[in-house]
């Protein structure tokens, strides 16, 4: 019997630590507990990216410049063409300073979710991005596709 569930509101493990409850409810059968086996999480939680991937498949294009050859190895695609670079539409991201002293930006991309990534950067860095970023975002709104973007 399949259920829908429409939203996740909570997740916690089991007093004997032997499963991890997910807390949710559906338009029919209302509030819902799923409870995964601690020895299935992993493959509950690669079944779940899995499926995410297909409805959001990653993006790559290639980068006609000498420093996009640099890249990651898991993103690399040096064999196809060295200026290929892969680009993931993050869901979440957060930006806070780092609280260990150590006079740094933090930028998380996919906050809180099983692909998680972080980028440590200078303030001077951070500037330059948060400037960039902001530009980049002008020039694409000013842009005849945004257009088509926004319908």
């Amino acid at each position: 019997m399949a259920i829908r569930i429409g939203e996740v509101k909570s997740s916690r493990l089991s007093d004997d630590k032997k499963e991890v409850i997910v807390g949710g409810s559906g338009k029919y059968i209302g509030d819902v507990e799923l409870k995964i086996a601690r020895e299935c999480l992993d493959d509950f939680i690669d079944a779940l990216v899995s499926a995410r991937g297909t409805l959001e498949p990653t993006l790559a294009v290639a980068i006609p410049s000498a420093d996009s050859a640099v890249v990651p190895e898991r993103n690399a695609r040096s064999e196809d063409n060295p200026n290929e670079v892969r680009f993931e539409i993050p869901k979440t991201f957060a930006v806070t300073a780092d609280t260990e002293g150590r006079g740094l930006v933090l930028l998380i991309l996919n906050h809180r979710l099983e692909n998680q990534e972080g980028y440590a950067l200078s303030p001077d860095a951070a500037r330059q991005v948060a400037g960039g970023l902001t530009k980049s975002a002008d020039a694409v709104q000013a842009s005849p596709v945004a257009g088509e973007l926004n319908k």
